[in-house]
């Protein structure tokens, strides 16, 4: 849809050209000329609604009274169509967040949308949606360089601040009850490496640098903390990730220099013990499965020392009970994962934008 407009006494002018998609082929409909009196575009700029959310609201909002016009004729006739209500709907597209009042016609719905096309039963439509996850896992050039194929607007500045705006969101207090995920990660920044922690529970928030992230552990204590393997967390209680338990056991079998398929062997051995055992957390006799469960690890261990593993013994002496703690806590009628998945994706997600070998960033950034 192209517009040119001219300031007119009392309003704005729109001479309107609708073409089909991005294509430049004549109009699909002769030229439209709209009309916005001045004191709709007061009463709408009042209420903080942007100027170009205005114009695209009076444009689709007239156009369809145009076309609910050629059907149904002057108000009152009879021998045409009849008008049949309206219906509100509110989109959001590169242009803004837009909630229209549209006219229906009976038997036919609303005109407009055999002309413009919306995603059915969707507030955000897809260009707006496919730049805003493309700018959340890009840098700023990428960024720059993908909105500049979608649209010349808005820039890229424009996308990056509102990145940069969801951000500051995070700066804020966790609220977690019973327990809360973490997980860290480092990159290059201009004043040295940094480490960016990532917090969450019923809300996400970021830490950046070690008395940050200390400060958080410390307001967090008392609560179970969910972690990875390698996650040297000081707290009390602590769920360790299943799946980075039996990764842990390949890449310290690894390290004694075990075969692959010995590896294989053992790493299924703790993984049928561990999801056994999270898969009978709704049993009667869980108690007991536990035990067994304890039993079957503490003989692992002893056998990993016998063959002269220490290191996977050493490693399931000092955390089994963290391998188990979602299932003492079932017990307890508390129910807590036994996994890190949603943090994983948060950070894979940070790692992917920010681990980029020629890439700086700002504290801001």
């Amino acid at each position: 849809m192209h517009k040119t407009e001219k300031q007119k006494v009392g309003g704005v002018t729109i001479r309107v050209e609708i073409f089909k998609g991005r294509d430049s082929t004549p109009p699909s409909v002769p030229t439209l000329t709209i009309e916005i009196p001045a004191i709709t575009l007061r009463i709408e700029y009042d209420k903080k609604i942007s100027l170009t959310s205005i114009l695209l609201k009076q444009i689709l909002k007239q156009i369809n009274e145009i076309l609910v016009e050629e059907y149904c004729g002057k108000m009152y006739e009879r021998d045409k169509m009849q008008r049949n209500g309206y219906r509100k709907r509110t989109i959001v597209t590169l242009l803004g967040e837009v909630t229209l009042n549209l006219r229906r016609i009976r038997g036919k719905g609303i005109p407009l949308y055999d002309l413009v096309e919306f995603e059915s039963r969707r507030k955000y439509q897809s260009d707006i949606k496919a730049i805003v996850n493309s700018a959340l896992r890009m840098t700023y050039r990428d960024a720059r360089d993908e909105v500049n194929r979608f649209t010349s607007s808005p820039t890229h500045q424009t996308i990056w601040s509102y990145v940069q705006e969801l951000g500051e969101k995070a700066d804020r207090e966790l609220s977690a009850s019973i327990y809360f995920a973490e997980d860290s990660t480092k990159l290059h920044s201009w004043h040295g490496k940094v480490e960016l922690t990532i917090f969450e529970e019923k809300n996400v928030v970021v830490r950046v640098n070690r008395e940050e992230r200390m400060k958080t552990e410390k307001e967090l204590n008392g609560l179970i903390a969910l972690g990875d393997a390698d996650r040297r967390l000081s707290f009390k209680e602590r769920q360790m990730d299943l799946i980075h338990v039996w990764r842990e056991v390949n890449y310290k079998l690894w390290e004694h220099k075990v075969d692959l398929e010995t590896r294989k062997r053992y790493i299924n051995e703790v993984k049928g013990i561990l999801l056994r055992l999270k898969n009978s957390l709704d049993k009667p006799d869980l108690e007991s499965r536990i035990k067994r469960a304890e039993n079957a690890l503490n003989e692992f261990a002893e056998e990993m020392e016998s063959k002269g593993y220490w290191r996977v013994s050493r490693f399931f002496k000092r955390h089994i009970k963290n391998f188990l703690l979602f299932a003492y806590k079932k017990v307890e009628g508390i129910n807590i994962p036994w996994h890190n998945n949603r943090m994983e994706r948060k950070i894979g997600e940070v790692a992917k934008r920010m681990k980029n070998k020629w890439m700086k960033w700002s504290e801001g950034g």
